[in-house]
């Protein structure tokens, strides 16, 4: 009976150590090139200016206003998708820089902050964290 009970644990702790690891696998992907399993990624949809949108994502036109267009835009975008909040994050962590952004700084608490840059303008974009829908604030801006 111990060496029935011993071996279940083992074969406990192994399944746990492995969903461990792929779990922290697919949250320690970082733009190296390792890609996370597809469920984790969303595809892109439209472009506004040179940012990039998830796809599906869905522009509200009376709050949003941008000026200028492709690498000079500048203004706010009001724009939601359904989504996990945590794939609408990896999804801008992943393309922002392929587009020549360059994130320099995040915080994560009841929302997700990005700030992302290039030589001539500053981006911030907000997202709300939620399971199913989530809404985002993008602010394009000249640096001074």
């Amino acid at each position: 009976m111990a060496q029935l009970v011993k071996s279940a644990l083992v074969s406990v702790l192994l399944m746990m150590g492995g969903m461990q690891v792929a779990a922290q696998d697919a949250a320690a992907y970082d733009g190296t090139g390792v890609k996370p399993p597809k469920e984790l990624l969303l595809k892109e949809g439209r472009t506004i200016g040179d940012i990039r949108l998830p796809k599906g994502a869905t522009v509200n036109a009376k709050r949003s206003v941008i000026l200028g267009g492709g690498t000079n835009a500048f203004g706010k975008i009001f724009a939601g998708v359904r989504a996990d909040s945590d794939k609408v994050a990896r999804f801008f962590l992943d393309t922002m820089p392929g587009d020549g952004w360059e994130l320099i700084s995040e915080f994560q608490s009841d929302d997700i902050t990005f700030v992302f840059q290039k030589p001539t303008r500053v981006v911030i974009i907000l997202i709300e964290r939620s399971r199913r829908s989530t809404d985002m604030r993008i602010t394009l801006t000249p640096r001074s």
